[in-house]
């Protein structure tokens, strides 16, 4: 049995008031930071920020608001920041 694809937003679709409001929340800020340290992570990486439901939440948030991708690998999900990718910018 294969694996769904996760909904991802084309780059041309990424809206900036989701991005802004993805990013309004401590939770998910703190999510992007570690991406940023660790370029990508398993999404049970985050379950000292709060719990399976919450983080859940958080992460969909992310990803559909364009600032995130992720990947599954089996039963395991994987995830980085497109941030990443514009950090030769700053």
């Amino acid at each position: 049995m294969s694996t769904p694809e996760l909904p991802h937003p084309a780059t041309e679709d990424i809206d900036l008031s989701a991005v802004y409001d993805a990013l309004r929340d401590a939770t998910r800020r703190r999510i992007l930071l570690l991406l940023d340290e660790h370029t990508e992570l398993n999404c049970s990486s985050f379950l000292g920020l709060g719990s399976k439901s919450r983080l859940s939440y958080h992460l969909a948030r992310l990803r559909e608001s364009g600032l995130t991708q992720t990947r599954a690998e089996g039963t395991a999900r994987y995830m980085w920041s497109i941030l990443l990718r514009y950090r030769w910018l700053g």
